[in-house]
Order: structure tokens, then C-alpha cells, then sequence
């Protein structure tokens, strides 16, 4: 049963790349349908292609047809279904659910190597006892445990995991069951590395070659080796040929759950520079602007890419549209959200106070109600604070069923109960400046 239970993810893990590969072309395909069909940049513009992008998604991992690492982990499946159904409202992102994901499959890797039984492939019983303990610690990250397996079998790790990979590679290309077959005697048995151990095993390796599964072909082998008191010494070659592929291929599962970690946070970095391959046209003269030098409103930037928000940017084909139209654009579409209560239209001397005139954002609109809210200063945004937090947070909280006690946060004025202001209004805003400069350094994006 051990041995069954090691093999079986070798099939998992193949299964597991042509699932993603079609998943991906399918989501591809809705997109540029979209695009092309409906004229929209994103299917979350279209309620019919986001519902064909999300149940496709959904699909992936609620009725996969293949056994996969999430096969009967029922109570994240459920969990799944219900953020599915939640995302056709726009109540749950997708970065949220593909993090889910990513955190339900470090424990699967966690309880992976628990049943392994890795540690008894340890060097001594101290470490045997040590890596036990440490796999059985669920407060240790699964990449602090990943490294401290690597350290436990850095000799000769990178060599198996090599092999392994080539073994899956084999088992993926192969278009028979001869070829299969083969790729097991080689893995297993090894005939060209080490020909007179193959060739004591050639009752075994004749078993997998006339159509015996390597399960059964291995288990009789154990069973020979346990009643053939003489053969200690071969029994100890097979033990050591079957913990060095356990360690390959934790240390393959490992790592390939590490590199996903970090395409998946390269790809959420990099998604707002890639996305210029489907611009929009110039917002003045409708001309289809150059991928490689073009300019975009930097507000409606820092609004769709960093925040996440559905605004449509401002994009200019070049110096000239910019100058003709970029202030109106800025006047209309980002006007300071304290309207006729801003600062700037009952004092002249604005730019002289405390504050200055750097544009800030309401941190909890644009974090959390997903509200593009600019006041042309700090000092603007402080003075109308009561007046934004009443108007449009609270009506908003509840609409979204959004609750959240600030309570401590603010400071009623004493003459009259019913007025406050921020206790400390730099808790409330974020800079222009601080998130362009965040923006930049998360994905290495400049702006003009």
C-alpha cells in the first residue's frame, strides 16, 4: 500500500500539466473572443463571457475528469464552489481564489510528505526523529520545510530530482504500454548504469515487461527479499533505489510548488505592462497608439493596475493629444472628490499651507469599497472628512454589507457631538506618490 501510494502521483503530476495547459487555451480563447466579438478589454466587462471564463475555471477543478493533488479534499472543494459563485457577483476576485488554491495545495504537499514516510529515508535515527518532528510542526512554512529536506538530502538530491524529471517526461511522451514499461525498467532497475544488478533482477524486469504493473513487480520483489535470508545485501540496494525516488520526488513536487509561487506573484506584478499589447485607441484622436511609446494618465493607471479598480485609462498617441486634452481629462474624470467643499475654491493660499497640494487617495475607498477617491491634498481630505465618511463610506458600508468599527479613529469635537474630524488623517489616505512609487517597484513599470 505504500508503494502504491508513492507511484500514484507520478500520474497525478502528468495529469496535473495537461489539465493547466487546456485550462489556459480555453481561458485565452474566451478572452480574444471577447475582445474580438464584443469589443471588450476584459471578459469581467461582459457578464456572458465572464460567466463562461469563471464556470471554465470552475470546471478546472470541480468536475476534472483526471485524478489530480485536490481529488477528494471535499471541504475545499465545496469552499471553491462557493467563491466561484460569489465571483459571477464580483464579491470575490480571482486573485483571491487562485490564492485559496495555492494555500489548499502547501498542505496538500505537507500531507504529502507526511505520507511518504520521507523521513525514514533519513541519513541516522536522530535525523529520522528530527525530520518527523518537524514535518508533524504545522507551524513551520512549507517553504522553511522544503529547504530543510533539501539540506537533509543534499547528497545527490539534484542528480535524482533529475532523473525523475526525465522519468515523467518519459512516462508523458510515452504511446505504449512497451514505452512505459521501459521507462520504468530504467528508472527502476537501471541497465545501463548498473548491468549486473539489472541482471540479478531480471525475473523482476521481465515481470514489467510482459505486462505486470511496476506496483506488483515491486512488491513481489520485497517479498522475494524478505523470505531470501542471504539477500540482505540486495534487499538494502532496493530499499536505498526506492528512498532515493521518494526524495526526488518531494524534491521535485517542492520546488515546482516554489517556481509557481513565483511566476504566479511575477505574473499579478507584471500584468499592467503586459496589458498594452491590447490598447485602447488615443482618447483625442482615436488613432490605435504605438505598444512601445505611448502616454497614460497616471492616475487611471495607478486606479486599474495597482488598485485593481474598473476604470477605463486615459491613453495618448503623443505630446500633442496629451496637451490638448490631459487637463480636461484630469478636471472631469479626477476632480477632487471634496466637490464644492475643496479648499482650493475658498482659499487662495492653498499651496502655501501645511499639506501642500499632493494628491492623496482615501485609502479605504480605493482599498476597500473600490472607489477612486482623490482630494487635491491631505489638508482637503481632513477638512471634508466627516462630510466623505458620511456621504460615501457609511451608505457604501452597507450596501456592500462591509462592516467596520472606526470608531477609535476619530475625534468628536467638544462644543458640538454630532461633528469630528480624523484623529490622525494620515490613517486614512495614501499618497499619489507612495503608490506610484509602490506600483514602480512591484513591476518595474516607469511612467512618463
Amino acid at each position: 500500500m505504500a508503494i502504491s501510494t508513492m507511484l500514484e502521483p507520478w500520474d497525478e503530476d502528468i495529469a496535473l500539466q495537461k489539465e493547466r495547459h487546456l485550462c489556459a487555451d480555453d481561458v485565452q480563447t474566451i478572452k480574444a473572443s471577447c475582445i474580438k466579438d464584443h469589443g471588450k478589454k476584459h471578459p469581467i466587462e461582459c457578464q456572458d463571457c465572464w460567466t463562461r471564463l469563471l464556470n471554465r475555471i470552475r470546471d478546472r477543478y470541480l468536475n476534472s475528469a483526471s485524478k489530480e493533488w485536490f481529488s477528494g479534499r471535499r471541504p475545499f472543494l465545496l469552499e471553491l464552489d462557493t467563491m466561484f459563485s460569489k465571483a459571477h457577483s464580483f464579491e470575490v476576485d480571482l486573485k483571491t481564489i487562485e490564492q485559496r488554491i495555492f494555500d489548499e495545495k502547501k498542505e496538500w504537499y505537507r500531507d504529502k510528505v507526511k505520507n511518504l514516510g520521507l523521513q525514514y529515508a533519513a541519513k541516522s535515527p536522530s535525523e529520522e526523529r528530527t525530520l518527523q518532528q518537524r514535518i508533524n510542526d504545522r507551524s513551520i512554512s512549507t517553504d522553511q520545510l522544503a529547504s530543510e529536506l533539501r539540506e537533509a538530502f543534499s547528497d545527490g538530491a539534484v542528480q535524482n530530482q533529475e532523473a525523475f524529471n526525465g522519468f515523467i517526461e518519459r512516462l508523458k511522451l510515452a504511446q505504449s504500454p512497451h514505452e512505459r514499461n521501459d521507462a520504468y525498467v530504467d528508472i527502476f532497475f537501471q541497465p545501463h548504469h548498473d548491468p549486473s544488478g539489472a541482471a540479478r533482477s531480471q525475473k523482476y524486469i521481465d515481470m514489467v515487461r510482459n505486462g505486470m504493473s511496476i506496483v506488483d513487480a515491486i512488491s513481489a520483489m520485497i517479498r522475494d527479499r524478505h523470505s531470501a535470508k542471504g539477500d540482505q545485501e540486495q534487499k538494502q540496494v532496493l530499499h536505498k533505489k526506492l528512498e532515493e525516488l521518494k526524495r526526488a520526488k518531494t524534491a521535485h513536487e517542492l520546488d515546482k510548488a516554489r517556481r509557481d509561487k513565483a511566476r504566479q506573484d511575477k505574473a499579478r506584478a507584471a500584468a499592467p505592462a503586459n496589458g498594452q499589447h491590447d490598447l485602447p485607441p488615443c482618447s483625442v484622436c482615436s488613432k490605435i497608439p504605438n505598444a512601445q511609446d505611448f502616454i497614460i494618465c497616471p492616475l487611471c493607471q495607478i486606479f486599474s493596475a495597482y488598485y485593481g479598480l474598473r476604470t477605463e485609462p486615459a491613453i495618448f498617441c503623443s505630446q500633442d493629444c496629451e496637451d490638448q486634452q490631459y487637463e480636461s481629462h484630469v478636471k472631469t474624470i479626477h476632480e477632487c472628490a471634496s466637490g464644492q467643499g475643496c479648499v482650493r475654491l475658498h482659499d487662495e493660499d492653498v499651496e502655501m499651507d501645511d499639506g501642500g497640494t499632493i494628491l492623496v487617495f482615501c485609502r479605504e475607498c480605493v482599498e476597500t469599497l473600490g472607489m477612486p477617491s482623490t482630494f487635491c491634498s491631505s489638508r482637503c481630505f481632513n477638512e471634508n472628512f466627516q462630510h466623505h465618511r458620511d456621504n460615501v463610506h457609511l451608505p457604501e458600508r452597507k450596501s456592500t454589507q462591509h462592516e467596520m468599527n472606526d470608531e477609535n479613529q476619530l475625534e468628536y469635537i467638544m462644543e458640538d457631538k454630532t461633528r469630528y474630524q480624523a484623529r490622525k488623517i494620515e490613517e486614512h489616505l495614501v499618497t499619489f506618490d507612495d503608490a506610484m512609487t509602490e506600483w514602480q517597484r512591484k513591476t518595474g513599470a516607469t511612467m512618463k
